[in-house]
């Protein structure tokens, strides 16, 4: 299945609304490996960088890459490689400081899926 959306662990436009009162969302990702489950069975792994930066490993080793932002809408994950298809809507989580062993959940155009961190990448 090829992912050309948003972030597949995990799908709004947030990334012109980056703030700093929220600096530590992902900080508990940082050099660890997100592990997300779709309900059909499909795995991806997600790499959140401090720069703003992430990439996802699809289960057949091709990879996205996109660009993360808090702003008021959650903290939302847009993909930018590959291009995403006209319409598409970043994947958006609730702006929280994540750390390893938190769960989460999401939704996307290619179905709902359940969010890991683990420790390590």
């Amino acid at each position: 299945m090829k992912f050309t959306t948003a972030f597949c662990v995990g799908a709004l436009a947030c990334a012109g609304f980056a703030s700093s009162a929220f600096a530590g969302t992902w900080d508990g990702a940082y050099g660890n490996t997100i592990v997300s489950t779709y309900s059909n069975g499909n795995v991806v792994k997600v790499y959140v960088e401090p720069d703003h930066s992430y990439s996802i490993t699809l289960g057949d080793g091709s990879k996205l890459k996109g660009t993360w932002a808090d702003g008021a809408g959650g903290s939302c994950f847009t993909v930018t490689d590959p291009s995403p298809k006209p319409g598409a809507t970043p994947t958006c989580f609730p702006v929280k400081e994540y750390k390893v062993g938190d769960t989460f959940e999401g939704s996307d155009s290619f179905g709902s899926f359940k969010g890991v961190i683990n420790a390590g990448r």
